[in-house]
């Protein structure tokens, strides 16, 4: 199997999902379900049932369904949209998305420029990097979220509440007084832990940002590079290319989902 082939598979259970969830194929199976039952009419509700796999078969056989899906749908597009860098007020956060605006720039000046054989190659590496995008955005908007609540929190005066809190539970010698102290020393200590967890979350944030843009800006000079070999550019580079994508978006993919953790954080100060 080809790298080509084995982004196809991988991309199935998708596009498969897609199109059995279509609007168009589900009111096909929904109308023919209540003919059904209006007529109980067995017949009704299997041919009803075989329309609907024979649109489904129809999409997944069809490369323009396979390309609008792997683009995103239209609903998406804001989502995986990077956001407005004059909006956003993280300098790190802020320099990582410019980096990757003005490198994606450069990447379709160069696509522009290259070979239709070459751009008909980058399909399946092309979803890949809009998903990888997309991607971008909602680490964007996470790490500024996370660097404004860890903005309006004070680690230091965390620390010495803890370090009064154990003065006086030792000062005292009161019994019960000494399990109140202990006790607000704990959930000092255990705010604390969570502020540095936050702190270590966006630090990941960043780094994944950084990340992303590395691989922007080095995706014009590997275009360019097909470009210059056109003919001797083998299917196994452009797979090369594809699975690179494909492996930061599930590596990012798995970071995103620890992230959901801390969407609730409250934590008081």
């Amino acid at each position: 199997m080809t790298e080509r082939d084995s982004a196809l598979v991988r991309h199935f259970p998708r596009v498969l999902a897609r199109s059995a969830g279509g609007t168009v194929n589900l009111a096909v199976a929904g109308a023919s379900a209540l003919g059904a039952a209006a007529l109980h009419s067995w017949p009704v509700l299997a041919l009803g049932g075989a329309a609907y796999v024979a649109l489904v078969a129809w999409d997944m056989a069809t490369p323009t369904f396979w390309r609008q899906v792997l683009s995103g749908k239209p609903e998406e597009e804001a989502a995986a949209r990077l956001p407005d860098v004059d909006a956003l007020k993280d300098a790190r956060v802020r320099d990582a998305v410019r980096a990757i605006a003005a490198a994606r720039a450069q990447l379709e000046r160069t696509l522009k420029e290259s070979p239709e054989a070459v751009r008909s190659h980058m399909g399946l590496a092309l979803s890949s990097l809009h998903e990888l995008e997309g991607r971008a955005a909602r680490l964007a908007v996470r790490g500024e979220e996370l660097a404004r609540f860890l903005g309006s929190a004070d680690p230091g005066a965390v620390r010495e509440q803890i370090r009064l809190a154990a003065e006086q539970a030792a000062g005292t010698r009161d019994a019960e007084a000494r399990a109140q102290y202990e006790s607000a020393r704990a959930a000092r200590e255990e705010q604390l832990a969570a502020l540095v967890d936050i702190d270590a979350a966006r630090e990941r944030v960043l780094a994944n940002l950084s990340r992303i843009a590395a691989t922007y800006q080095g995706l014009p000079a590997k275009v360019m590079r097909l470009h210059a070999l056109d003919a001797q550019a083998t299917e196994s580079m452009y797979g090369d290319l594809n699975e690179e994508l494909g492996r930061m978006n599930g590596e990012i993919g798995a970071f995103e989902e620890t992230l959901k953790s801390f969407h609730e954080v409250r934590v008081g100060t």
